[in-house]
């Protein structure tokens, strides 16, 4: 049985991962409201400004991050990059001080550091951060929208959901990219490449193969 950190664990891909790695393996899951409860399930509840405060009983042997939000949500360009930046970068360093040296992440399809736009932007300079670090094995996972059941609902995946079965059919070739993708596929494709050695950057067309 492996010990494993999960950010994000009631998330939407969070949720996902936590299915597909039960029973199996040993669960520490940081958040701010327990999910429900389960053997090898160990909910954290957590202020994640503290996140590196937290101080676990075993070592990690792998850490997946689907720590993430929208600037909407967040309400704030400030708080959108505490998420999303801040927060995950406090999740490897917590993972890292347990002994963990494999890491999975989501990044976004488009993370770009140089990027005129918020989002991007601070995805990449995410990834810039994990990728100085001294990771025995670093993935960052590029997805597409997300489709699934996401408590509470983003509209912009709504909107994609719905229109996804007329899209997917045109989005061919070098559009292949920007087809929408399952959460759980996203979560499989995770759980599948955590193992090995090396850095890995996938983008969507890679994940959606997976």
């Amino acid at each position: 049985m492996s010990h494993i950190l999960i950010g994000g664990a009631t998330g939407l891909v969070g949720r996902a991962l936590v299915q597909q790695l039960t029973p199996n393996n040993d669960l520490w899951l940081p958040c701010r409201h327990a999910g429900t409860a389960r053997n090898g399930h160990h909910w954290l509840v957590t202020d994640f400004a503290h996140l590196t405060d937290l101080n676990l009983p075993v070592p990690i042997d792998t850490a997946f991050c689907a720590l993430g939000t929208t600037r909407r949500e967040a309400g704030s360009a400030e708080a959108f990059r505490r998420v999303d930046l801040d927060y995950v970068l406090s999740f490897a360093e917590l993972a890292r001080r347990h002994g963990c040296r494999r890491l999975v992440v989501i990044s976004s399809l488009g993370a770009n550091p140089h990027s005129l736009f918020l989002y991007p932007r601070t995805k990449g300079e995410m990834e810039q951060a994990l990728l100085a670090q001294p990771w025995e094995r670093l993935v960052i996972v590029r997805p597409s929208m997300l489709l699934g059941q996401r408590p509470p609902p983003r509209r912009s995946e709504q909107i994609s959901q719905y229109f996804h079965p007329l899209l997917a059919p045109l989005l061919r070739g070098s559009l292949t990219r920007w087809r929408a993708i399952e959460s759980t596929q996203v979560a499989r494709a995770m759980v599948h490449l955590a193992t090995g050695e090396g850095i890995d950057i996938i983008e969507n067309e890679h994940l959606l193969t997976l």
